[in-house]
Parts: C-alpha cells; sequence; structure tokens
C-alpha cells in the first residue's frame, strides 16, 4: 500500500474537521428565511414556525456538543499516556544519536548544570552531552579526585601537591599544597577545603581558588581525631568535618561545625557547634544548602538545620548499609534484602527523617546516583533507572561497555557514555 501524499493528508484532516462546520440542513433553513426572521416559505413541520436565531442557536449548539466530545477524547488520550508513560516500565532503547569519544581509557565525568566536566590524569575540560568541547584545562596527575558543588568544580592529586578549580566558564585558579593532599572540597564560589597528612598530624586547610590561605584547623588523633570527611556549605561560609576517635576506649565520631562568616569571628577556632556519635563511624558528612547538614553514619543518618545547625531529625537502621546516595532533596540507601525475594531492598527518606517509600530491587549496580529526580543504577553492561517514588522505570542490557550514564531532565532520553561514543538514548 503506498503512503499518502501530504496533501491527500491535509483533505483527510480537513474531511475530518467538516463536522465543526453548520449543517446543511441548518444552512438550508437559515436560507429559506426572511430578514425579518419570518419564513419565506410554508415548509416542513420541523422548521415551520422557528425564527433565524433559533436555528443559529441550534446549530452553535451542536458544534458545542460536538467540540466538547473532541475535548473529552482528547484529555482522555492525553491522560492514557500520562498514566501509561507514569506506570510503564521500559525494557528497550533506541540510540538516536551517536557521536564518536576519542578519549584515552581512565577519563571519568562529572555532571554541573548542563555540562559534563571531563577529566583524567592530563587534564579536564568542559564538555556538552553532544560532546562538543567548551573548554580544556591541562596538568599533569597520577591520581586526580574531585568535588563538585553546583558547576563549580575542584581537581586535586590525591597524595600530591596540586589543587585546580574550574566553572562552567574555565579556570579559576590553580594552586599548591605543602603537605600531601587526602580530600578535597569546594563551594559554589570556590572556596576550597583541602585535608593533609603531616607524619600524625592532619590539617584541615581553607584557601580561596588562587590559593590564599582563609583558616587552619590543626588536628591529632590524641586530640580531636583522625578526620574522615569534611563538605563546605554552596556559599562557603561554614564547614563541618566529621573527626574519628577514641573516648574514654570507646570509637567515638564527632561532627564539628565551622563558621567563618563575620558572624563566626568571635567563636573560638570559628566552632560553631558539634555532636559526638559514640560507638559509631560517621563516614561521611554534606550540605544540602547552607542551612541544612546531614551526617551518615553506619546505622543511620542524623540531619542538622538552621543557622546554628541543629539537629533536628535523626534514623537508625538495623540492617548494615550497602549504599548511599543523595541529591539536595531526598536520601536513599540500599541494604541486602534479608526477605530473599530481592538482592536489595531500596528505601528513601527526606531531609526530615520521614520515609518515602522502601522498595526491593534486583538491579546490579557499580554506581548509583540521583540525578534531576530519577535514580540511575550502572554497570559496565547494563543500567536501571528509578523514580523518586522507588517505582523501576527503565531496567534494560547495553550493546556497549558503559562509562557512566547521565540525565539531563529530557523526556525519555538518557545519555549513556562508551568508550567509543557518545550515545542519546531514548527508552522504549
Amino acid at each position: 500500500m503506498e503512503k499518502k501524499t501530504w496533501k491527500e493528508r491535509l483533505l483527510g484532516i480537513i474531511e475530518r474537521l467538516n463536522f465543526l462546520e453548520i449543517p446543511e440542513e441548518d444552512l438550508d433553513e437559515m436560507h429559506e428565511l426572511g430578514e425579518d426572521g419570518d419564513m419565506r416559505t410554508s415548509g416542513t413541520d420541523e422548521t415551520e414556525g422557528r425564527s433565524f436565531e433559533e436555528l443559529l442557536a441550534r446549530s452553535r449548539r451542536r458544534r458545542w456538543i460536538m467540540r466538547g466530545r473532541v475535548v473529552v477524547l482528547l484529555l482522555g488520550a492525553a491522560t492514557g499516556f500520562y498514566l501509561y508513560n507514569r506506570t510503564h516500565t521500559f525494557d528497550d532503547y533506541v540510540i538516536s544519536r551517536s557521536i564518536e569519544n576519542t578519549m584515552t581509557s581512565g577519563t571519568q565525568y562529572e555532571l554541573a548544570g548542563k555540562y559534563l566536566y571531563r577529566y583524567n590524569s592530563d587534564g579536564v575540560s568542559c564538555v556538552t552531552h553532544k560532546n562538543e568541547v567548551k573548554w580544556s584545562v591541562t596538568y599533569s596527575m597520577q591520581s586526580p579526585i574531585v568535588d563538585v558543588c553546583g558547576t563549580t568544580m575542584v581537581i586535586a592529586e590525591q597524595q600530591g601537591t596540586q589543587v585546580y578549580v574550574v566553572n562552567e566558564d574555565g579556570l579559576l585558579g590553580s594552586f599548591s599544597c605543602l603537605l600531601p593532599i587526602l580530600k578535597v572540597r569546594v563551594s559554589n564560589q570556590g572556596v576550597v577545603a583541602v585535608v593533609l597528612q603531616d607524619d600524625d598530624v592532619t590539617w584541615v586547610r581553607l584557601y580561596d581558588a588562587e590559593g590564599t590561605s582563609i583558616a587552619n584547623d590543626k588536628t591529632t588523633i590524641s586530640d580531636s581525631g583522625y578526620p574522615l570527611d569534611v563538605d563546605l556549605t554552596p556559599n562557603g561560609e561554614k564547614m563541618v568535618v566529621s573527626y574519628l576517635g577514641i573516648l574514654e576506649g570507646v570509637m567515638t565520631s564527632t561532627v564539628v561545625f565551622y563558621d567563618f562568616s563575620s558572624s563566626g569571628d568571635a567563636s573560638a577556632d570559628h566552632v560553631m557547634s558539634s555532636e559526638t556519635f559514640s560507638g559509631v563511624v560517621v563516614s561521611q558528612v554534606f550540605f544540602t544548602d547552607n542551612t541544612t547538614a546531614v551526617a551518615v553514619a553506619d546505622n543511620g543518618f542524623t540531619v542538622f538545620r538552621g543557622s546554628t545547625l541543629e539537629k533536628k531529625a535523626e534514623q537508625t537502621f538495623d540492617d548494615e548499609i550497602v549504599s548511599c546516595f543523595y541529591d539536595d532533596d531526598m536520601i536513599g540507601f540500599l541494604f541486602s534484602d534479608v526477605t530473599g525475594e530481592h538482592n536489595y531492598r531500596m528505601e528513601l527518606y527526606n531531609y526530615r527523617g520521614r520515609q518515602k517509600t522502601s522498595v526491593g530491587t534486583d538491579a546490579d549496580f557499580d554506581e548509583i546516583k540521583i540525578e534531576n529526580g530519577q535514580i540511575l543504577m550502572v554497570t559496565s553492561t547494563a543500567c536501571s533507572v528509578y523514580t523518586k517514588n522507588g517505582r523501576l522505570r527503565y531496567s534494560s542490557a547495553y550493546e556497549k561497555e558503559i562509562v557512566d550514564m547521565f540525565y539531563f531532565s529530557e523526556f525519555r532520553r538518557y545519555l549513556v557514555i562508551t568508550q567509543d561514543s557518545f550515545d542519546q538514548i531514548r527508552i522504549c
């Protein structure tokens, strides 16, 4: 069967829309009326005695009824499509666009707004999801480590001394430290927190993007403990550090908040507040915004909120945490499923400490993350996507070895990066 031409299709559409016009019988009746509204002929029983205005009103009612039916049909179709898209689990994909990737093995990627930061031991670049390079900065590092806040990223050499700070416009600054770097964090304004190792003494130092020292905190195991993790608020005014130490023979984690704004100048060592956790390890601390911080321990999490970052919510778990993932709105945990029905149990919480959902999942993962409202679970051979409500949206093996996967809030579209291509896929 031959395809219809565009003219034939147009004529077909026009023919279908003819019902919106005034029916011919109504036009005939109208033509039989005089200008004063009286019938020119006696007419039939149906039209006898009717004025032009009555016939016109009846025709309009018919058109509005037909239009109402069309609207109902369109709303029904739209509702059906919406429910299908919201509830259906997609298990296949098509590659709508594939662009060559010539980067060497070991190159990694970080999402920063609408761009990607691509980095390895030779340098960092800012690229679009079409692999178009916006800018590049070269360096030489053995083991680069990074942190991203908004569109600002810091790249540092682990166990080395180099630090580079970039944003979507390019290089903000670079500097060298005098001691080996263990951890590094950055704020949206380019303030950098660096954990430095000096024999049995550990330093937590704050720098601006060009390396000017802002503050120092010297710690020892016997005093504060060993710093496990550190983070900065997006505005760079507050810092949180998790220390692990021994107190009266018991392993203890201490979360300390520092204030480097003008209001914190009067406090000793800029310390604003602290919280002690006995018998647990607080391995991760982070800020979701300028007034909310989260401490993740091996048995749960604690939320601190307000201008003084007081403890507002706490959640403890009986099961061992397999993985933790979060964004600015929620935090999620994976546990081994003790019931045996699934490989894992996924629990999602808001930052008031309330559980949003708990679902079983069999998806494997090397990496799990939340991007633009969707949870991505990625391995080198497959990927799965969950909504924030815990519903499985997509799961499928992939035809090439996956390096990473990203979601840019495009309808049913994802970016899959492989060793040799940038693939935009559409799930179906």
